[in-house]
């Protein structure tokens, strides 16, 4: 008896998983980020669409939250009607900022899209319930009074012990220029902490708005090991700060090149990754992680399957990324490599146009292809569900018939 009880608490449960993974899949907004420049009163109306991955009929309500204080939001159409054959259908909604922020930085507005019963009725404010939702983020970038900027430190982990590129960043984010900044790296051994090396840039200036980069070579013979790197950037009084980890040497599993093709701006693209294991031993859990960037704010981030890779060979991983909303133009990625405790880190420059993506020292172009895992998964519980009912069928008859 306890046994049918345990196959049947089975069968309910991926039941629920069933159903909640084909939820999931169902519902979709793209872009999913609007970033506007701080001005003072704007308004503006932002359209964006909801997508109906999993051809189904549906109710969806569209709401915001967290509104940004003394501003407002007001949603275009609060209840959208999917049938069967709609696979996507655009929504919209106005903004207004006030006439000034308390606090600058990044201001943050959600626009929910959640589905709904279709026997609910008009709805004002938050659904409650078990249902799916996606958020379309706004944000508002205010800039900061005077001078005040934001540092990055970049580093290229290449395998080599005698040479490592740093590359300096200072990003500009108030409202006036910055006349003179210098930087200065040091680096720490990170076992001992003892200072290794001290790498300085030359006085630059930055436009208020604006980024600059510096590039630094450490081209000393350096002994394999991890190292910490901490910057320091003195400008016009002020001081901006950043810091990482990195790995001098040759790693476990390396990145050889990111191949791709048939890119198109807006689609999904694939990337396949191939990566080599020169170890004997086997490599467990290896997958890339893409940040991909512009002005320090983050446009995407993705990454690949998980794969084991056997000893001292080379296997591919596979990553999408879709690049709806996505504009042309110059872009920061930083790839990384991940296994076990381990991660081996590359930061590129990332040219997209409207028929490539070029990541500067990388092999590669970009291939469109569909991101979706979701069939395959549901297809095995299925089967899983059918199998497990047949065995609590055919026990539960042998009982009887004893």
């Amino acid at each position: 008896m306890i046994g049918t009880k345990k196959i049947g608490n089975v069968l309910i449960l991926l039941v629920f998983i069933l159903l909640f993974v084909s939820s999931v899949d169902a519902l979709g907004v793209t872009p999913a980020r609007k970033i506007i420049d701080f001005e003072p009163g704007l308004e503006q109306t932002v359209e964006f669409n909801i997508v109906n991955s999993d051809s189904k009929s549906m109710k969806v309500a569209v709401y915001a939250e967290d509104i940004f204080e003394g501003g407002y939001v007001k949603i275009g159409t609060p209840e959208i009607i999917f049938s069967s054959e709609d696979d996507r259908k655009k929504a919209n909604y106005t903004f207004g900022l006030p006439e000034e922020f308390k606090i600058p930085g990044q201001q943050f507005a959600k626009i929910v899209v959640r589905e709904i019963p279709m026997g609910v009725g008009e709805i004002e404010g938050t659904v409650i319930g078990a249902s799916v939702a996606v958020v379309h983020q706004l944000r508002v970038d205010v800039p900061f009074p005077g001078k005040y900027a934001v540092a990055e430190l970049k580093i290229t982990e290449t395998g080599l012990t005698d040479r490592i590129d740093f590359v300096t960043s200072l990003i500009n984010l108030g409202i006036e220029d910055i006349d003179s900044a210098t930087g200065i790296i040091e680096i720490f051994d990170s076992f001992s902490y003892e200072k290794v090396a001290t790498l300085e840039t030359g006085s630059f200036s930055v436009k208020s708005g604006d980024k600059k980069e510096i590039a630094i070579v450490w081209n000393e013979n350096v002994e394999v090991g991890r190292y910490y790197a901490k910057l320091k950037v003195n400008y016009d009084g002020k001081v901006a700060e950043a810091d990482r980890d990195f790995t001098v040497g040759t790693r476990m599993v390396e990145l050889l090149y990111i191949f791709a093709k048939n890119f198109k701006l807006g689609e999904i693209a694939k990337f396949n990754i191939l990566v080599e294991n020169k170890w004997p031993d086997n490599i467990h859990d290896v997958y890339t992680e893409f940040l991909i960037s512009q002005l320090s704010s983050e446009v995407a981030n993705f990454k690949s399957a998980t794969e084991d890779i056997e000893g001292e060979s080379t296997k591919e991983l596979t990553a999408y990324w879709d690049t709806e909303g996505v504009e042309e133009g110059e872009y920061d990625a930083k790839i990384t490599l991940r296994h076990d405790d381990e991660k081996l880190e590359m930061d590129v420059k990332t040219l997209i146009t409207a028929n490539s993506i070029i990541f500067e020292g990388l092999t590669g172009a970009v291939t469109s292809g569909a991101a979706a895992n979701t069939n395959v998964i549901i297809g095995a519980i299925v089967l899983v569900v059918v199998t497990s009912l047949v065995w609590f069928v055919y026990f539960k008859f042998k009982k009887k018939k004893k």
